[in-house]
């Protein structure tokens, strides 16, 4: 089985952070799939760094909420040589095990989204992004409010799947909106006609150990152990990732304890 991860990093400002060196550092958790970033304004120096961590290094830009144009056509051009794929973001993502162990693990899943745990209603940002996008659409969910937020940074599974969700994400955005059309509120909208897929599997924080996503943490929604500086289930089990970690109460002490121990050499 060929597996491809795929990052986007975007101009230099983001190398100055501690963040990116945490995810660097947990990206060598991945040790069985090929790792390719999108990348655009960026230094020499930075570009070298990017060159000794992923395999591949791809020049490409797009409006931000907008790159997933770039992953499908890296998709398109590579996809053939991988059985599975995952996007996940960044500066705010921490890999404590492998993903793709976990998709591995579920031969039976075609499509891996993650649930962050509360719905649109819950979350103010989400609200505004679902009310934007219903306003550009004849027969908006009357009941969309209470879909369950799915996360746009964090996407993975078998590649022909992840680039028809893509597509879908792609054609929907493409509209005149009195605001922005976020890639968030697309796949949010798609939850109540994929979520009874069988061969689709939405990784709620309580259900799964896929991923823990913070905003869903930070207001309560969901609750999480924090172990040796690890974020588990209530179980005990600890998260595959821990995606928007920077905005929990673990902030700090991650930062704090890792401070000490990383340099950016890669």
């Amino acid at each position: 089985m060929k597996n491809l991860l795929i990052n986007y990093l975007a101009g230099d400002k983001l190398f100055e952070s501690i963040d990116l060196e945490i995810y660097f550092k947990s990206l060598k958790k991945i040790n069985n799939a090929d790792k390719f970033v999108i990348t655009n304004n960026v230094s020499e120096a930075n570009l070298e760094k990017l060159k000794k961590t992923y395999d591949k290094v791809i020049f490409g830009e797009a409006p931000f909420y907008y790159i997933y144009h770039l992953f499908y056509d890296v998709l398109k051009q590579y996809g053939k040589d991988y059985d599975y794929a995952m996007y996940i973001d960044t500066r705010d993502v921490i890999i404590q095990k492998n993903p793709f162990d976990y998709m591995a693990s579920k031969p039976e899943k075609d499509m891996f989204l993650i649930c962050e745990g509360m719905k649109v209603i819950e979350n103010d940002f989400n609200l505004a992004w679902h009310k934007i996008l219903s306003s550009t659409q004849i027969f908006p969910n009357k009941d969309g409010e209470n879909n369950l937020i799915t996360n746009g940074g964090t996407i993975g599974g078998k590649i022909k799947d992840f680039m028809y969700i893509l597509l879908l994400a792609i054609t929907n955005a493409n509209r005149k909106a009195p605001g922005m059309i976020t890639d968030q509120s697309i796949y949010t909208s798609l939850y109540p006609y994929l979520k009874d897929l069988e061969t689709v599997e939405y990784c709620h924080p309580y259900t799964s150990t896929l991923c823990a996503t913070g905003e869903g943490i930070k207001y309560k929604n969901v609750d999480i152990k924090f172990i040796d500086g690890v974020a588990c289930n209530l179980q005990g089990e600890p998260y595959y990732l821990f995606h928007q970690w920077d905005r929990t109460e673990y902030a700090e002490q991650i930062r704090n304890k890792q401070a000490n121990t990383l340099s950016f050499s890669i």
